[in-house]
């Protein structure tokens, strides 16, 4: 049975897990690429963090390989996750491949750098976004000369967005104040100031000053209290903000923008 040994490896962790890896990707290999890992005896193994690459060693008897040799390795990655692509900050030229080909790159740094690529005709019509790939990755790599083969590391960040508060009920005639209680001495925090429109006649709402990264268990600890009656604490912890309500509405400055809703009826 052939030896096999690991060549470099491959971690996707997301700011939505909070920096750990994203569940449940596939590395699909391009045909070239497919072509090249049959030929030269490569297996890719899929892992919780990602993927790796290992190749049979090769025997004593055979040469070994020039010390030049490159190979050029691409995968395209997908999810079943349709959410992803929502939650993830994407820049506007959208997909991007992930590459180790740029000066200074070359094992030593483990961040892999995005460029944007053009996708083919043919995928731009899949009515299936599923079917197409988040973005792409492109290891250029050769004999493993280091007792520890690189490592690679895509970060993806989270899309970011205001979290407005809907109060209804008692709540709503009361003058409200959401306190950030990680804020620091003397500062302010995450600040919230009223808003328009409120989800129901005789309701009230607060829109977040500032967008907030999307996470799948926010950090945030902010605290309901009422203005005056020497900060009386309404609702110690605040329910914080997810993926599954959200809303669009005019920003201050009259752009349309995505929000985070949470509503509080009390």
């Amino acid at each position: 049975m052939a030896r096999y040994q690991l060549m470099f490896s491959v971690a996707v962790t997301h700011e939505y897990h909070a920096g750990r890896p994203v569940p449940d990707l596939r590395f699909v290999p391009s045909a070239p690429t497919a072509a090249l890992m049959e030929r030269e005896d490569m297996l890719l193994r899929i892992t919780a963090a990602g993927m790796e690459l290992w190749q049979a060693a090769a025997p004593p008897e055979r040469p070994a390989p020039p010390a030049g040799l490159r190979h050029l390795l691409r995968f395209e990655v997908m999810s079943a996750d349709p959410m992803l692509r929502f939650y993830t900050d994407w820049p506007p030229a959208a997909p991007l491949r992930f590459s180790n080909r740029y000066p200074g790159a070359d094992g030593t740094e483990p961040q892999l750098r995005p460029a944007r690529w053009a996708r083919r005709a043919a995928d731009a019509g899949l009515v299936n976004q599923l079917k197409q790939p988040l973005f792409r990755v492109d290891i250029a790599f050769g004999p493993v000369a280091a007792a520890e083969p690189p490592r690679w590391q895509v970060a993806l960040a989270s899309r970011k967005l205001h979290w407005k508060y809907y109060f209804s009920g008692a709540l709503a005639s009361r003058q409200l104040n959401i306190v950030d209680l990680d804020a620091a001495d003397n500062a302010a925090g995450i600040s919230f100031a009223p808003a328009l429109p409120a989800a129901i006649e005789g309701g009230s709402a607060y829109l977040s000053a500032l967008a907030l990264p999307i996470q799948k268990i926010p950090q945030q600890r902010l605290q309901l209290r009422e203005v005056g009656a020497a900060g009386k604490v309404l609702i110690r912890r605040l329910p914080n903000a997810s993926v599954e309500k959200m809303g669009k509405q005019r920003g201050p400055n009259g752009q349309s923008m995505i929000v985070a809703e949470i509503y509080i009826h009390q």
